[in-house]
């Protein structure tokens, strides 16, 4: 999807969200400008993308389509690594734009699937179940492709040690694993969870294997 791609598919989708007002043009120039700052290698523009690939491809199976696709333009406009408050920060961002155009009920659903990206537990509904499994998506990709996507968001943290943020990994994919299933919708389960589950024992062996993991102490 190239950024001519996005740019029309994202002012078709404000259009129809806001009773066929176009988005102010600073909009988009402040979207892409956010997902294309110097600290980011994984939360971009691509990043984007993919979960929009993987958003179309579940269509049939998700009800709140417009809010999903909303949602998965803002949801990570604000990022920091290690920063608690990003998606509180996107959900807003997005808030603040949003409001003169579009129903109010709507705005607050988008902002409910954004910070549902926080991933700390069992979504609230199947909307937002949707929403976190798109968000997760990429750990179901091909090995490579996932092993890529690793490098990008090891890349966004220079100033943070090698032992400092795998130890950090290994703890957040050690418990990913406990959980019943990553995803939580049938339609993810069956297409990405057995791939994602392979990836994350063969990634999470591999940091073992170079000397992680000994350190039992949680990273947020």
């Amino acid at each position: 999807m190239g950024e001519k791609y996005l740019a029309e598919r994202f002012e078709s989708l404000w259009r129809e969200c806001a009773n066929g007002q176009a988005p102010d043009e600073s909009v988009w120039q402040q979207l892409q400008q956010h997902y294309q700052e110097p600290h980011r290698h994984y939360h971009t523009l691509a990043h984007l993308a993919q979960c929009l690939e993987q958003l179309d491809a579940a269509k049939a199976a998700i009800n709140e389509f417009n809010v999903t696709e909303m949602a998965i333009w803002f949801h990570d406009v604000i990022y920091r690594y290690g920063a608690g408050d990003n998606e509180t920060l996107s959900a807003e961002f997005f808030r603040e734009r949003a409001a003169p155009q579009m129903p109010a009920a709507f705005v607050e659903r988008v902002c409910a699937f954004i910070v549902a990206t926080q991933h700390t537990g069992k979504a609230d509904d199947i909307g937002t179940a949707f929403m976190v499994d798109i968000d997760l998506s990429g750990f179901g990709l091909p090995w490579e492709d996932y092993l890529a996507d690793s490098d990008a968001l090891r890349e966004e943290a220079p100033a943070i040690s090698d032992e400092h943020y795998y130890q950090g990994k290994l703890r957040f994919l050690s418990e990913l694993q406990r959980w019943p299933s990553l995803f939580q919708t049938e339609h993810f389960r069956d297409c990405l969870e057995p791939t994602a589950q392979a990836n994350i024992a063969r990634y999470s062996d591999s940091l073992r294997e170079k000397g992680f993991g000994q350190d039992t102490s949680r990273q947020a």
